[in-house]
């Protein structure tokens, strides 16, 4: 049995617990990059015993380099490590799945059917991948030339299956639903791209991107250098156009046209000898049975405060909330730093003003090697909000260095100790004007 609020924490109390404490002053659902990044602050704010943290998985992925394994840039081995090690010291780690939460009675139930009860609730559960959403998709992924950059357990097969291509289609694909990291879907035609050109194949091969949007990135101005980029490489961009079958011993896609163009809700099949996979993704049952759901099935928060429209003592970030920007690493870095000040000041009775989120996120998209256009921006207002003073919407090597090199080892040694909270006072010393 973990020791509940104790003020004594034994080196080795960071290791997994699937019991629980009956009770802590904040529950944390999530240990992702949002989840550890709250815990830890809070942690070491109110001291051991204090704080617990429920997460079933007993690895943790940097996610964000997963287009790199795929595109063959990055090792596997460099995208994950034990939960044990990222877990902050202060907190307790329940080792379990979350199965159900009510907010009238501030309890989670866990999977094993015990209750974790809490005075103040975090929920940052991430959100699930829906290979099932998809006809045939289970069955055909990871093999039949069927891979996803999405899920640990196939983002190998992505360069694998690459490699294998010598002639014929390859599909990429964007679903209709939210996901997180809306720019890695093309981010790895891109790459693959590159990789045929290489091996001097690709006047062989179709790369082929298909969306279930309307545009190819949902803010202009990216968009205008995402569709240059695709055209100038010979990458055909198909819009409206969503997968809902994959037959995988026949090596063929079926996508549903979607819109209000002239061939809306028909369905077109194409043969691939390549397909990756974007799952719809959807928020988890237990968020979405709660009465802390929206409509939709995310946590319905206040898109400015993080706290939730109801309950005074629930907050929610990344990519199980309510909040209208896209689903990032860099939107999560910078919810955490609003929400710890919020909640922190709920607990200690002050007064002083409450941080509000601007919807700030980032997508980098990643072109190729040493070439990526590094998108920030503002989800509720469309409005860039670039760090530094170039155009970030062009390809340029400084910022694939950035994204590969330098901030992987800001995610290990800082967000996930609570300490990186985004680039809002970079921005203020290297683009303070916004020029560009």
């Amino acid at each position: 049995m973990l020791a509940a609020r104790s003020v004594f924490r034994p080196c080795w109390a960071r290791f997994a617990s699937t019991a629980a404490s009956s009770s802590y002053k904040i529950v944390v659902i999530g240990g992702g990059a949002g989840g550890l990044a709250v815990s830890s602050t809070l942690s070491e704010k109110l001291g051991a015993g204090e704080v617990a943290v429920i997460e079933p998985a007993t690895r943790h992925y940097q996610q964000p380099l997963f287009t790199f394994v795929g595109g063959g840039l990055k090792s596997f081995n460099d995208t994950h490590r034990p939960m044990a090690d990222v877990v902050p010291p202060n907190a307790e780690w329940i080792n379990q799945a979350a199965a159900q939460v009510d907010p009238a009675a501030n309890t989670v139930t866990l999977a094993d059917g015990s209750t974790v009860a809490y005075d103040y609730l975090v929920v940052a559960a991430g959100i699930e991948l829906n290979f099932a959403g998809v006809k045939g998709l289970e069955a055909a992924i990871g093999k039949n030339g069927v891979a996803s950059n999405y899920s640990p357990k196939y983002v190998q097969n992505t360069f694998e299956f690459l490699q294998n291509v010598r002639q014929g289609n390859a599909l990429f694909t964007m679903p209709a639903t939210p996901v997180k990291c809306a720019g890695a879907p093309q981010k790895i035609a891109y790459l693959a791209d590159e990789l045929f050109r290489a091996k001097g194949i690709r006047n062989q091969v179709d790369v082929n991107y298909y969306t279930a949007l309307g545009k190819i990135f949902a803010v202009d101005k990216y968009a205008d250098a995402m569709n240059a980029v695709a055209k100038s490489r010979d990458i055909n961009v198909n819009l409206f156009h969503d997968l809902i079958a994959v037959d995988g011993p026949a090596k063929q896609a079926t996508f549903k046209i979607l819109g209000s163009g002239p061939r809306a809700g028909e369905s077109v099949t194409v043969p691939y000898e390549f397909l990756h996979v974007t799952p719809p993704m959807k928020p988890y049952d237990f968020i979405k049975r709660s009465a802390l759901a929206n409509a939709a099935g995310f946590v319905d928060v206040n898109q400015h405060t993080l706290q939730h429209s109801k309950f005074s003592n629930v907050y929610a970030l990344g990519d199980c909330s309510s909040l209208p920007t896209s689903k990032t690493a860099a939107a999560a870095a910078a919810q955490s730093r609003v929400l710890k000040h919020n909640l922190l000041a709920q607990i200690q009775g002050s007064s002083v003003p409450a941080l509000e989120y601007d919807g700030y996120t980032s997508c980098p998209l990643v072109t190729g090697k040493h070439k990526l256009v590094l998108a920030e921006f503002s989800g509720y207002t469309g409005t860039p909000q670039e760090t530094f003073f170039f155009n970030q919407a062009k390809e340029h090597a400084f910022s694939y260095w950035l994204t590969a090199d330098v901030l992987p080892a800001v995610y290990w040694k800082s967000m996930l100790k609570g300490t990186w909270n985004g680039p809002s006072a970079i921005r203020k010393v290297a683009n303070p004007t916004s020029a560009n």
